[in-house]
């Protein structure tokens, strides 16, 4: 277990520690309360433990992975600084480990091994790189960090003894993205990701003229993960094809439910691995059914469901809506993500 603690000392700490956690309990994230009035929340990456008298706050948090502490910790850093505008980096002294001044533990830099047309409207990369058997058993999706400048030695993210990860700006500034992991061969040090091809997308520019051996940066994994529950009803257009495919393939042979995927062209499906009792509808961009598809579905009676959802940020601001107001459900039955935007 890591673990590193943090202690603030601010007049009606205790007060201002309550009326925090209703705060984050407005942002589907649940604290427990115990019975010494700490509270503890549970996270995708660990625990974190949050105590105060009137003069003083403390906080923890656990992790079973070192880079899920340092996630943790920069999560907490960004919440304290972006609610206590007087608080400086330099007021946070944390204890325990990953104290050093160095790369965060869930960065790498990778190469490039190859590039392979999939199809007219998808890109295959390869990259290569150590230590990537985290990316078989963590979250699906990474950060993909490239230079602004291809000209320029890159400069790579670094974590303060704050626990704050910096990312570099000015000329070394780096266009961050997030992407799947699609196929992890960790005992070869390798794994794929697909990008959509269009224009005017960085990363999708980056892919369409990458040379092998080019050096980029990943943070990860994160990000949700493998679905364990017996009904499922997930959505998505062409960038979430590649996580749907992860969690298909991964599902247990008797679950059951609803699949709908959205493509441009019908020659961008694909054949998918997954269980009998799950249903696969491809729908049509131009016909505009996938949120209707999604929404007219009736849950099962029982609760043991999950609702996943990703595709543009629109759409996903209207599914969100229809889970948390008409449907009702809980933080915990649903994930619904915005992979992309019609701007970019």
């Amino acid at each position: 277990m890591f673990q590193s603690s943090l202690s603030l000392s601010l007049p009606n700490a205790d007060q201002y520690l309550e009326a925090q956690v209703l705060h984050i309990e407005q942002h589907e994230l649940k604290a427990e309360k115990h019975s010494d009035n700490s509270y503890s929340i549970r996270g995708e990456y660990g625990l974190l433990r949050l105590s105060a008298t009137q003069k003083e706050m403390n906080l923890t948090v656990e992790s079973e992975r070192d880079d899920g502490l340092d996630i943790m910790r920069d999560f907490v850093v960004d919440y304290l600084t972006g609610h206590m505008p007087d608080l400086k980096l330099s007021d946070l002294v944390w204890s325990g480990q990953n104290l050093d001044e160095e790369a965060p533990a869930n960065f790498r830099t990778m190469t490039v091994l190859r590039r392979i047309v999939l199809n007219e409207g998808t890109l295959r990369i390869t990259l290569a790189g150590k230590d990537l058997a985290i990316f078989d058993e963590g979250g699906l999706h990474f950060r993909l960090l490239l230079p602004k400048s291809r000209n320029r030695e890159p400069v790579w993210p670094i974590r303060l003894k704050s626990g704050k990860v910096h990312f570099p700006d000015g000329d070394d500034e780096l266009h961050n993205r997030v992407y799947t992991a699609r196929y992890v061969r960790s005992e070869q040090g390798e794994f794929d990701f697909d990008v959509v091809r269009h224009q005017g997308g960085v990363a999708a520019d980056w892919a369409e003229n990458v040379s092998e051996g080019e050096v980029i940066g990943v943070m990860g994994p994160g990000g949700g993960g493998y679905l364990d529950q017996s009904w499922l009803l997930i959505g998505g257009d062409e960038t979430a094809l590649p996580a749907i495919s992860r969690i298909l393939e991964n599902s247990s042979p008797n679950t059951q439910g609803k699949v709908f995927i959205e493509t441009r062209k019908p020659d961008y499906q694909v054949s998918l691995v997954r269980p009998e009792g799950v249903d696969v509808v491809w729908l049509s961009e131009h016909d505009r059914q996938l949120m209707d598809s999604m929404t007219n579905v009736c849950l099962p009676e029982h609760d043991d469901f999950y609702v996943w959802f990703a595709g543009e940020q629109t759409d996903a601001r209207q599914m969100r809506k229809t889970l948390k107001t008409e449907w009702k459900l809980k933080p915990e039955q649903y994930y619904c993500a915005a992979y992309w935007t019609k701007d970019n």
